[in-house]
Order: C-alpha cells, then structure tokens, then sequence
C-alpha cells in the first residue's frame, strides 16, 4: 500500500461502484417487472395528457413562438419538469410515428416507456444519498444510506410510476448534499450549484419551496454554529461578539437569499410565462368554487394581473387548494376535515420495520444521532402536522429519504466499528419485504400492521387503491371462469369501460337506489368489484352510495385483490351471502 493511501482509495470507490450498480440493477428489475402488472393511476392520465400538450408547443403550426405549452400544468397547480421528462417518450413516439396519440388508450398503451423515466430519478435519489451519507459520516453512511432507500417497498412501488414523487424527493437530496457540502466552498459550490439544485426541485413539486427553504435554513443554522461563527469563546467581550455574530448572520441572509433567487428564476423561466391573448391566472380564479374564501380576491388579482408567470399561477392554485382541510381515511375512519396526525400514524403503518429496529439502535447512542441531518429530517416530518393534503405517504418522500441518509449517518457515527453488521441485514430484510410485495409496492403496510392484506380498511388513494388494480381484477376474473363484473372503482383506467368489465357507479345512478332490491336490480346478475377507494372516501356523498355501502357491509365478500372487494350478485333474488 502506498503511504500516501491511494490504494484503498482506490478500492473504496470500486466498492461503491460496485455497490451502486447492483443497487441500480436491482431497482431497475423491480421496477420493470412490476410496472406491467400495474394499471393506471389516477393521476398518470392528467400527466400524460398535460406533458404531451407541452411537449407539442415545439411544433406549432399557428405561428406563434415554439416553446413549451405549459398552460394546463400551470392551471392545476403541477409543476412541469418532472411531467415533460415522463412524456418526452411518448412525444418522441408521435414524431416518429407521425400520428398524435389522442384516446386515453393510445396513450396508456405506452404507459411503460413513461414510466422507465421515473427509473431515472429513482437513481438520482440513490446516488444523491449515498454521497451525502458519505460526505456527512463515511462510507458505510452513503451505502446504507442508498440501500435503505433503493430497497424500500414504497419508494419502490413509486419508483414504477410516472409521476412526480420520485422526482421531487430526488432533487431535493441532490439539493440537500449541494448545500451541506458547499458550505465552507467558493461561490460555486456555495451558490450556484445548491440554487440550481433548489431550481429543479421547484420544477418537480411546489412542496419543494417549503421543504428546501427548512433544510437551507437549518443546515446554514448548523454550519454557522459548528464553524464558530455564532458562538462566543470563553471570556469574550459581548460587544465584539455582537459585532461578529451579526456579520455572520447577515453573511447567512445573503447566502441563503442568492440561492433562493438564483432556484426561482431558474423554475420561473422554465415554466414560462402566457402566450398573448391566454390568461392563466383567470382560469384558476374560475375554477374555484364559490365557497372559497380566497375566490374574491384571486378574481380582483386576475383581472389587476392577468399575465403572471405560469409558476405564480401553479403556486396560487396550490394555496387555495391547500388553505382548507382536506378530507382523508386512516384506520377505518373517514376525517371530512382531515386528521391531524395522520402522516405520524401513517408512518408507523408505512415504514418497513427493520427501519424502526435500527432507530432503537441509533437512539442507543443519542449524542451520534445529533447530526444536523437529523435536525432537518425531524423538522420536515414536524412540518407534516400541518399539512392539509392528506393522500399519501408519497407526500412524505422527502422526509423520509432524509429520514434514511440521518439514520445510516447516526449508525456509522455511533457504531463506527460495526456499522455494517449493524445496517447492511436491514437492507437485505428491506430487499426480502419488497420481494414479498412485488409489484404491489403501493400497498404495502408493515407486519405490525397487518401487511398488505389489511390495507383495504386501512388506507385509501395512493397508499393503497390508486386506480392501479385493474390488470389484477382481470388476472382473477381470468382464473374463475369469466364472469359477468360491474367495476366501481377510483381511477381512469379505460379498459373498466370495455368488455369483458362495465362500469357501475352509484353515486350517478338514475332512479336513486334506496333499498336493496333495487340495488340487486341495478347491479343485475354480475359480479361487483368495489375498489376500496370508493369505499374509504365520502361514504355520504349521495344516498344511493350510502345506501350501497350499507347494504355490502352485511354481505360476505366472494374474494379480494389488492385494490378490490369483490361481491357476487348473481343470484339475482337473495344477492351475495349474508355475513355468518
């Protein structure tokens, strides 16, 4: 070995490189296997739709400036970036092809190949984690840290999907290892390189300001600290420390003031701004029911500014949408106005257990788990409490990847001679549970739970029966002799409205049902698959669902999938079997 150590480094970062690519094949072999088998989500179709749309702004024929049609992403409040790479293969298709997709079929028909992007994100993430564990604490941070999260069974189960999740919780690691390891650098690694990382994140989620505004803060916070630059030394003058602390602050302001400019000019500029004659903004005033009290003055704003940039109008569209509660399901009950602790509880569901054992661990060596990166993953998830949109762990990505790179940091700062034979069985336990669930990442709930097979009552949406179930439904009505199925479910898959599935849907039924004979009637000698979904959310929105849900909860399922409860009607006189 040579002294100046450049033989194990070299062997260091070959057994990174290694690491790094069974992870990346790994992931990737999950993924593509699993997203066949997985139908679409209810969100993917507005994603398809709106990035085909701002892809084909680079092909106009009505004279006006190529460019990227934001318009419709801008209205509902998505940001686009993660949007436009997801769709840039279908519009690849359509240039080839020279045809334009324009039935949902056609576009789900390429689902795949959108998806295989998310991929691409998901390895960000990865290799984002695992070189902000290793600049915080070594080289068994960065490993653990990128296989706890290559190997969880939600990131996973998002990871096959495109949509958006993914993206935001990968640039904000990116971000976060750009700021922690800038700190103390010149103008580009201080500035530049964390506001451009700020800038994409922005582009992937609004919830990115928020997010990565705490974690700027708290890491200059931490810094300035551990740099000296707030402390006083023993026996100071308290006004030359006055004098030095206020430098130091105002040093920070600046810092975190050009980064924060130089990200929002970035996701201003990328986003666009309206074409003339189009306001946005308006559009977004419209749509707000009459109820909102932010409507007013959105409306006098629309017409004060009718051509804000495209970025203010996703922004303004997801502060109304997030100023009231919202309602959500946890635990077989339905909260018209949200719950509170709803990401705590649904953490503890979520999370994979070999997860919880190691923070008993880490805890074990409380001084080690001080880490700045613990500081920011705890404020993140305190953020949670708050949050009125309650949807999904998804919303939680970026908590919980942090949450991941904070806990290998604390194993490797508190076990630094065994932080492998301490982390590395987790991930391959963490590996074991997303084998067991394949391909349905989506559902999974830990054993302390119940697993999988409890989250029918437990969660609802994208923690469990996002739409996702129709490629399973068809599998069994395959395997039990084809019969007759009416589909009520959440979600947009168009292949419930084609044959051999039809759709019934109660809450648009016409007469009302008000008793089961009539029910019995309307569903008709049929197999009926209820998505769990349909059932968790808004059990009252019309008196033939309640009605409907009345009458299934004192009858005996004939079988499940993962996202439907399935009832036998055709015995047209008594219906499905009674419960015993």
């Amino acid at each position: 070995m040579a002294r100046d150590g450049s033989i194990p480094l070299v062997r260091g970062w070959l057994v990174a490189a290694l690491w790094l690519a069974v992870l990346a094949a790994l992931t990737a072999q999950w993924c593509f296997s699993a997203s066949p088998l997985i139908g679409a989500t209810y969100d993917e179709a507005f994603y398809l739709d709106s990035g085909l749309e701002a892809w084909r702004g680079w092909t106009r024929t009505d004279g006006r400036p190529r460019a990227f049609f934001h318009e419709t992403t801008a209205i509902y409040g998505t940001m686009p970036l993660p949007v436009d790479a997801v769709t840039l293969p279908l519009y690849y298709h359509e240039r080839q092809s020279g045809a334009r997709l324009e039935t949902p079929e056609e576009k789900f028909a390429l689902l795949p190949l959108a998806r295989a992007v998310t991929l691409g994100w998901l390895w960000l993430l990865v290799v984002s984690a695992w070189r902000l564990g290793r600049a915080a604490s070594g080289p068994w941070a960065g490993r653990l840290a990128a296989g706890f999260i290559a190997a969880d069974p939600n990131i996973l189960g998002h990871a096959s999907l495109a949509t958006t999740d993914v993206a935001v919780s990968a640039a904000l690691m990116a971000f976060t290892r750009a700021v922690y390891t800038g700190r103390a650098g010149h103008w580009w690694k201080r500035l530049v390189l964390p506001g451009l990382w700020f800038g994409v994140a922005a582009l992937c989620k609004i919830s990115a300001l928020l997010y990565g505004g705490i974690t700027l803060v708290v890491l200059e916070v931490c810094y300035r600290f551990a740099s000296g630059g707030l402390s006083r030394p023993d026996g100071g003058d308290w006004k030359a420390w006055g004098v030095k602390a206020a430098g130091t602050v105002f040093r920070s302001v600046l810092n975190t003031a050009a980064i924060l400019v130089i990200g929002l000019a970035i996701a201003v500029e990328y986003f666009g701004h309206p074409e003339p004659g189009r306001y946005p903004f308006a559009r977004v005033a419209e749509a707000m029911p009459s109820t909102e009290p932010l409507k007013p003055g959105y409306e006098a704003w629309a017409k004060e500014y009718p051509r804000v940039p495209h970025a203010v109008c996703a922004f303004a569209f997801q502060w109304w949408f997030n100023a009231q509660a919202r309602p959500t399901f946890l635990n077989g009950t339905f909260y018209p106005e949200g719950y509170r602790y709803y990401f705590p509880e649904l953490l503890l569901m979520k999370v994979p257990l070999p997860i919880f054992l190691l923070m008993f661990a880490a805890l074990a060596r409380v001084r080690a788990a001080a880490h700045p990166l613990t500081f920011v993953a705890l404020l993140l998830l305190t953020v949670l409490l708050k949050a009125n949109l309650q949807i999904g762990l998804r919303l939680a990505f970026p908590a919980v990847a942090l949450g991941y790179v904070a806990l290998a940091v604390a194993l490797e700062r508190g076990y630094a001679h065994c932080a492998a034979w301490v982390g590395f069985p987790a991930v391959l336990a963490l590996a074991g549970i997303s084998v067991w669930v394949w391909p349905n990442g989506l559902g999974y709930l830990n054993q302390a739970h119940g697993g999988p097979g409890t989250a029918h009552w437990r969660v609802a949406d994208s923690n469990g029966d996002w739409g996702q179930g129709v490629p399973e439904l068809r599998a069994w009505y395959e395997a039990n002799g084809r019969p007759p199925i009416w589909v009520w479910y959440f979600g947009v898959d168009p292949a419930v409205s084609a044959p051999p599935f039809g759709r019934f849907d109660p809450d648009r039924q016409l007469p009302e049902i008000t008793n089961e004979v009539e029910l019995r009637r309307a569903v008709g000698p049929h197999i009926l698959a209820v998505g769990h979904t349909v059932v968790s959310m808004y059990p009252d929105l019309t008196s033939s669902k309640t009605m409907t849900l009345e009458y299934l909860r004192t009858r005996r399922p004939l079988a499940r999938t993962s996202t439907f409860t399935l009832y036998d009607f055709r015995d047209e006189e008594n219906g499905p079997p009674p419960l015993e």
